[in-house]
């Protein structure tokens, strides 16, 4: 993918966090675990939802569109982007993707591009956090 279309393609994403895939984290082929991956990409989107709604109280309800498009290798840097997809009144979709990038040739190799849903909780239940002052006060200071 050129650098252009991956910065239009990316123009609405945040930068949330990057990980160096090192020796421990590869099968005995070379390449990242699959695991690892699913457990950054959880993270990402984890901490990217934290900024942006202010309320720590989640849980991962599930993944859709999970599919490897290509490998990270040892040494090499992986990328997570993320948007915020859509609100319900107690969830959050979060369409998060993930690239290998080459700083020096400014390449970007996709690995991933998924949905992630997070549910808020409160007292252990589903809690209407969009609708709740906490969060509209939230949003009327960041106005």
């Amino acid at each position: 993918m050129s650098a252009n279309q991956t910065t239009e393609e990316l123009k609405d994403f945040h930068i949330v966090t990057r990980h160096l895939v090192m020796e421990k984290d590869l099968n005995y082929h070379g390449n990242l675990y699959g695991g690892t991956m699913l457990a950054w990409l959880d993270e990402s989107s984890a901490l990217y939802v934290m900024e942006t709604i202010g309320y720590t109280n989640f849980v991962t309800a599930g993944m859709e569109n999970v599919r490897f498009k290509s490998p990270a290798r040892s040494g090499e840097a992986v990328v997570f982007y993320c948007r915020t997809a859509s609100t319900g009144k107690s969830s959050i979709t979060v369409q998060t993707r993930a690239f290998v990038h080459d700083p020096i040739s400014d390449r970007k190799d996709e690995i991933i591009n998924c949905s992630i849903t997070f549910v808020c909780l409160k007292d252990g239940k589903p809690f209407a956090y969009f609708e709740s002052p906490e969060y509209q006060n939230r949003k009327d200071r960041r106005l």
